[in-house]
């Protein structure tokens, strides 16, 4: 069977799954050329052994046989899907094994294998683990530890990859991308950093089209790190571009994907100049809570305005569109004593000045520019701006720029939405922040070239073709 006919095979029999199976269990299958490319870029030994312990209908195990490895092997709890690994394109050794309820040692035993494997690849699982998806072992300690760092197959899987791969080898999986960022996996990501070597991070975005969220490959040695730097590369025009190289001992939890120097530079820069939004604002932030009919939510917010009512003049609360996209950006506006329902996210301090400085600065590019690559990790998927998100802002109150902001936002309030003294307005607005950060101008013609390149043009009034 060619590549192209094993392709469609494969293809045929996930389209036959149920899609609440398929979602229910995590079962979202890798095309085969993607795992070719993944073998070729590891560069793996002609003579390593190769596993791929959850692999559906084999596409890593067929690729690899494809580029002339011999040793690999190859575990999945669906019987049909091994039969069309094994009958259709002759991988030998696949069983039918739960790689995810039996231990490193045990699974290895199936094969007779004396010594764990060089190279660990594939696509497990990702689904939450619940009532309804148990992962049947008394191995109390791996559940446990499962369970701390997030409770999803995909975690158990890499659990598990651990003790099936020899020491100094490396281990292959495609994961989801917010692994990196999000603080329910916090556990499982600080032990990865402190204890294994990550080789590389590939991000190849939202590569599986039925799949929710975003997707990496992480690439690491089953090992500690010795001062290593980790690759991140992007997936483009059906290539891993190399983008940063980054030291594995300046992540401490959460893992930024930088996409190249001056990210990483001006997200030191930030970092180490400026308070947290969560020092400087100790009100209230989190989501709305009314539910009256009368209650403001996300729709009813435009950028420093509402569609069908004035902005107050007075109050405390600022209310912000919870459901953030990388095309818009922050849409929020003062909203002084009014009700917000759970939509909106609602931040209040303790006088309307500093809540329309503050809105000032959330509209801002750099704000934006921020969040989309420092908060969201540069996700252009659709995210929320919850408070986990907003505290993580670099705040600066500036004596001489702070009645300015005010002033143009209160302008901005009034002025006709969107008509060019509005975005006029909007590009002064951006100037000051920038001139309130001390963002040089090398640093601007970065932000605005990422963040223009990124949002619809609807926003800046911008003419392009």
């Amino acid at each position: 069977m060619e590549l192209s006919d094993y392709s469609v095979e494969s293809k045929q029999y996930e389209k036959s799954l149920a899609s609440s199976y398929k979602k229910d269990n995590g079962v979202f299958y890798t095309d085969v050329e993607l795992s070719e490319k993944i073998l070729n870029f590891l560069n793996i030994p002609s003579n390593a052994t190769i596993m791929d312990p959850c692999c559906g209908t084999g596409s890593f195990l067929v690729a690899a046989k494809h580029l002339g490895y011999s040793s690999i092997y190859g575990a999945d709890i669906d019987k049909k899907a091994i039969a069309i690994a094994k009958n259709k394109y002759g991988i030998e050794d696949v069983k039918v094994i739960d790689t995810l309820a039996e231990n490193g040692e045990q699974v290895l035993k199936k094969w007779k294998l004396k010594e764990p494997v060089d190279f660990l690849i594939g696509n497990p699982p990702y689904a939450p683990i619940a009532k309804d998806i148990v992962i049947d072992t008394n191995d109390y300690l791996f559940l446990r530890n499962v369970k701390d760092s997030g409770s999803n197959l995909y975690i158990a899987a890499l659990y598990r990859a651990f003790e099936l791969t020899k020491q100094q080898g490396v281990i292959s999986y495609i994961i989801p991308k917010n692994f990196l960022h999000v603080a329910s996996y916090g556990v499982l990501r600080r032990m990865i950093l402190n204890e294994k070597r990550i080789i590389s991070i590939i991000d190849i975005g939202k590569y599986f089209k039925t799949v929710r969220g975003e997707q990496i490959i992480l690439n690491l040695e089953n090992r500690p790190s010795q001062d290593n730097d980790i690759v991140i590369y992007k997936y483009e025009n059906d290539s891993f571009v190399e983008r940063l190289k980054v030291p594995q001992s300046f992540y401490k939890d959460e893992i930024l994907l930088f996409d190249s120097e001056e990210d990483f530079t001006i997200y030191q820069t930030l970092e180490g100049t400026y308070k947290k939004f969560s020092d400087i604002c100790t009100g209230y932030v989190g989501r709305g809570k009314s539910k009256s009919d009368t209650a403001i939510t996300g729709k009813d917010i435009r950028k420093f305005s509402f569609k069908n009512k004035p902005v107050p003049k007075k109050g405390n609360k600022v209310f912000i569109q919870n459901i953030y996209s990388a095309e818009a950006g922050i849409i929020a506006s003062f909203a002084g004593d009014l009700e917000a329902s759970e939509t909106v996210t609602v931040f209040t301090d303790g006088d309307e000045k500093m809540c329309r400085y503050i809105l000032g600065i959330l509209h801002s590019r750099l704000c934006n520019y921020y969040l989309l690559k420092f908060c969201f990790n540069s996700s252009r998927l659709t995210m929320h701006t919850d408070a986990k998100y907003l505290k993580k802002l670099p705040l600066v109150i500036d004596d001489n720029t702070f009645k300015k902001i005010i002033s143009i936002v209160k302008s901005l309030e009034t002025i006709d939405y969107m008509s060019n003294p509005w975005f006029e307005m909007v590009e002064s607005l951006n100037d000051l922040i920038y001139d309130t950060y001390k963002i040089e101008e090398k640093e601007r013609i970065h932000i605005e070239y990422q963040m223009k390149d990124i949002q619809s043009q609807r926003w800046n009034n911008d003419k392009r073709g």
